[in-house]
């Protein structure tokens, strides 16, 4: 017969011990599941469980309804970019929005939004966790606030990505992404001719690509993109578009 491994009194520690274990696990796969890990000394790791009710309820009421297209129908596509920032992508999503019946959801709208309510908001440590915890909350009820599934999302998408496509894709959408392959000093001259915006200076675009050239690696080891735009076809919308509308087809019921 196979020998006795442990007496009572090493059994209980044993047990002791394995509880001990798996409750650690479990707290580990929890705060994995609220923050993220620091990647980089300007990636966010906010907690994303912890929207204030109020600003919800605002934000829909003040937010929602400049959402064009909500009442349209299209299968779950998530149009995202993946590339640096002033290329272009509010301009093409607005093309996408106009002649497909998208929805755009720019992190920048929610930011006014928020202003428009306290207008001395501290950016970096206010304003940017709201509109953060907002989106993925909004992002987790998109199914059920319309039947639209054409969601393009106006705003880079390599940072963050692990955290956002995984709602979408559990939730049934097929990523389409647009890659954007320009020259960091090209990058540099989009962001100087553009200028400040509302929501961010030229200054802290500037000082984030070396950054984003990492992330936009991660990305890109795990997603293939859908669209190319390279330098010299950076503005060729009407090839996106064709492309997106061959996915949209693909994915709409046949009606007999």
């Amino acid at each position: 017969m196979f020998p006795l491994l442990f007496d009572r009194g090493n059994l209980y520690q044993f047990l002791s011990l394995l509880l001990l274990s798996l409750n650690t696990s479990i707290i580990k796969i929890f705060c994995y599941s609220t923050t993220m890990e620091k990647l980089s000394s300007l990636y966010r790791n906010d907690d994303v469980t912890s929207l204030d009710p109020d600003v919800r309820a605002y934000l829909d009421a003040e937010f929602l309804p400049t959402l064009e297209n909500m009442n349209a129908k299209n299968p779950k596509v998530l149009v995202v970019f993946s590339g640096g920032n002033a290329m272009g992508k509010s301009s093409l999503s607005a093309k996408i929005s106009k002649e497909l019946q998208g929805i755009v959801i720019e992190n920048d709208a929610i930011k006014r939004a928020i202003i428009r309510r306290a207008p001395d908001i501290d950016s970096h440590n206010e304003l940017n966790p709201l509109t953060w915890k907002y989106s993925m909350d909004l992002y987790n009820r998109l199914p059920s606030l319309t039947a639209n599934g054409l969601i393009i999302r106006d705003s880079v998408i390599d940072w963050y990505f692990d955290r956002i496509l995984t709602i979408f894709e559990d939730a049934g959408y097929r990523i389409f992404i647009v890659q954007y392959e320009i020259s960091k000093e090209r990058a540099k001259e989009l962001i100087e001719v553009r200028g400040d915006t509302p929501t961010v200076t030229t200054e802290h675009l500037l000082a984030q690509i070396e950054e984003h050239a990492f992330h936009q690696q991660r990305f890109r080891a795990q997603y293939s993109a859908d669209v190319i735009l390279d330098e010299s076809h950076i503005f060729d919308y009407d090839q996106v578009i064709e492309k997106l509308k061959l996915v949209i087809d693909e994915l709409s019921p046949t009606t007999a």
